[in-house]
């Protein structure tokens, strides 16, 4: 079980990288990214912050979790 969740945080560590390439070849490089790359991540991601903010206190309390699990510190690996 340990393993497993040592994979999954190895997984989402990585995908928490690739989101933020993504962003900055975006800010970068402008509709050019979006074209190459077939996703807009600065859409994507104004349209999550958007529905956290649409949902009230819900949508506070979520994005404080959110928020939480990515930024809490994590034992070495």
């Amino acid at each position: 079980m340990a393993e497993i969740k040592r994979w999954l945080t190895q997984i989402l560590e990585l995908a928490l990288l690739v989101v933020a390439l993504l962003a900055v070849v975006q800010v970068l490089f402008g509709a050019g990214a979006v074209r190459v790359f077939q996703i807009d991540v600065i859409k994507n991601i104004g349209d999550m912050a958007k529905a956290f903010g649409d949902a009230g206190l819900v949508g506070v309390v979520a994005a404080g979790i959110v928020a939480w699990l990515i930024l809490r510190q994590r034992p070495s690996v």
